[in-house]
C-alpha cells in the first residue's frame, strides 16, 4: 500500500511522516508497519477526539488492531502542559500499547513525555497546523512552576491528514504561522551566541531551517508549506538535541508570560500568539544593536552589578513567586563581575561591525514582520494578548534570567544597555 508521505532526514527518532488529504485512512497500516504487535491507545481531549480521535479509533477497530479504551481529557478547563499529567498518563499506559496522540501542541507534548517516561515510542496524529513541537524531541512542560523542555523521544511516526488540519479554527493556522516566523529572529539569536562564543552554529542544522525559512513564511495561507516548515524545525531540534535551532528570546518572553498565568478575557493565549508578539520585541531589540556603533554602545554602558546587587535585582524581578527555583540560580550562575565582565565587554565590541553585518543579512525589519503577522490575523501588540505595558516590560527583563541560552538579551545585559534597548519597545505599547 503506497502511503502519501514526505521525506524524513536520515538518522532521526522520527522514521515516517504521512502527510496529505485522507492520510488518516492509512493510520492502521502505519501502526502495523512501525509498531508491530502493539495495541493502539488514543490520547485526546474532547475537542480533538471529535476532530480526529473518534475516526482514528473506528479505523483501528475495523482493521482488527483492538485499540484500548481511549483516554480523553475534558475540553474545559483548557488543558495545560503540566508534568504531573505526563506522570499520570505513564502510570495508566499499558506496556504493550502504542500511544496515539490525537491533538495539537499540549496533547502531543503530554503524550510524548508520558511515552518517554514509560520507554515506549508513540505516534502523532496532528489536528492543527499550530506548532513546531510535533516532530521535536522534548516536550515543553511546566515542572514545579517553571517552564522547561523535558527531554523525551520524538514520535516514531506521524499521520497528518490535511483534510483534518483544514478544519481547525483559523487562529490555529495563524498561531502556527507566527511560531514558524519566530525562526528568523531565533536564527539571529544563534548568530549572536556564535559571535559571543557561547554556542557555535552547527551548519547542517542551521541549513535545515534557515535555508528555507523565507520560503516557508512567504504565504500565511499556505497550510501545507507552513506545516512542512514546522515539521522541519522539529527535525532540526532532533538533530541538535535541544531547541536552540528553533527558539530564541521570543520563546523566553512567552515562557515568562505563561508562568505568570497570562490570559485574555479569561482564556489562555496560544503559544504562537505569545511568541508572535515576542518576535516583534526581539526584532526591535536587534534593531537597537544594528542602529548603534561600538562607540555609541560604549557611551551608554552602565557599570556592572556586584553579585549582591544582582541578587537583589533578581529577587525584585521574581517577586511574583510563580517561576520556580531555577531562574535565580541560572541568572546568578551566568552573571559576570569585575575583570570577567570587562573582558567580555571588550570581546563583544571588538568586532561589532562584523556582528551587525551578520545580523543584518538575516533579520527581517520590524515593520515587515509587523505586516506579515497582521496579514495573518495574528496579534501585533502586547495589549492584544492581554499584557499591560508593565507586564510586557517586566517579561522582557525577566526572560534574561530563565535560561542559559545566550540571546540578544544576554548581549545587551552584559554590555549594560538592556534598559536603553527596552525603551525602544515603547513603539509596541503606544
Amino acid at each position: 500500500m503506497a502511503i502519501p508521505s514526505v521525506p524524513v532526514p536520515a538518522g532521526l527518532e522520527t522514521e515516517f511522516f504521512a502527510l496529505g488529504a485522507g492520510a488518516l485512512t492509512y493510520l492502521p497500516e502505519i501502526l502495523k508497519r512501525h509498531f508491530p504487535h502493539c495495541r493502539p491507545w488514543i490520547i485526546a481531549d474532547q475537542n480533538t477526539w471529535k476532530a480526529a480521535g473518534e475516526k482514528s479509533h473506528a479505523l483501528l477497530t475495523a482493521a482488527g488492531l483492538d485499540p484500548y479504551e481511549p483516554y480523553i481529557f475534558p475540553a474545559e478547563p483548557r488543558l495545560h502542559p503540566e508534568y504531573s499529567y505526563c506522570e499520570m498518563l505513564a502510570q495508566l499506559m499499558p506496556a504493550d500499547a502504542v500511544p496515539v496522540a490525537a491533538g495539537s501542541g499540549v496533547i502531543n507534548d503530554l503524550t510524548k513525555c508520558a511515552s518517554g517516561l514509560k520507554n515506549i515510542r508513540y505516534c502523532c496524529v496532528p489536528t492543527a497546523c499550530s506548532v513546531d513541537g510535533y516532530t521535536a524531541s522534548g516536550s515543553a512542560l511546566v515542572v514545579n512552576g517553571s517552564k522547561k523542555t523535558v527531554k523525551c523521544p520524538a514520535p516514531k511516526a506521524l499521520c497528518a491528514d490535511t483534510d483534518i488540519l483544514a478544519t481547525a479554527p483559523a487562529d490555529m493556522l495563524a498561531s502556527g504561522f507566527a511560531d514558524l516566523l519566530t525562526k528568523i529572529p531565533a536564527g539571529v539569536d544563534w548568530i549572536i551566541a556564535d559571535y559571543a562564543g557561547a554556542e557555535a552554529i552547527r551548519q547542517d542544522v542551521w541549513e535545515l531551517i534557515q535555508g528555507h525559512i523565507y520560503e516557508w513564511t512567504a504565504d500565511q495561507n499556505d497550510m501545507l508549506n507552513i506545516f512542512n516548515g514546522l515539521a522541519a524545525t522539529g527535525y532540526s531540534m532532533q538533530m541538535y538535541g535541544e531547541s536552540r535551532p528553533a527558539s530564541g528570546a521570543e520563546h523566553l518572553f512567552s515562557h515568562v508570560w505563561e508562568m505568570e498565568g497570562l490570559t485574555l478575557n479569561g482564556a489562555d493565549v496560544s503559544h504562537g500568539f505569545k511568541v508572535g508578539v515576542g518576535l516583534l520585541a526581539s526584532t526591535l531589540l536587534m534593531e537597537f544593536v544594528l542602529s548603534r556603533t561600538a562607540a555609541e554602545i560604549k557611551a551608554m554602558m552602565r557599570p556592572g552589578l556586584s553579585i549582591a546587587e544582582r541578587e537583589s535585582e533578581i529577587d525584585q524581578l521574581l517577586k511574583l513567586g510563580c517561576y520556580g527555583p531555577e531562574p535565580k540560580k541560572t541568572a546568578l550562575n551566568k552573571h559576570l563581575t569585575g575583570d570577567k565582565l570587562l573582558a567580555q565587554r571588550e570581546k563583544l565590541l571588538a568586532n561589532w561591525d562584523d556582528l551587525r553585518s551578520r545580523m543584518q543579512k538575516r533579520l527581517i525589519p520590524y515593520q515587515e514582520m509587523y505586516r506579515k503577522l497582521a496579514a495573518a490575523n495574528c496579534p501585533v501588540t502586547p495589549a492584544a494578548i492581554g499584557l499591560t505595558p508593565e507586564q510586557f516590560r517586566h517579561g522582557i527583563r525577566t526572560a534574561q534570567l530563565i535560561r542559559n541560552r545566550y540571546t540578544v538579551l544576554d548581549l545587551l545585559y552584559e554590555l549594560g544597555v538592556l534598559d536603553n534597548a527596552i525603551e525602544s519597545l515603547d513603539v509596541m505599547i503606544r
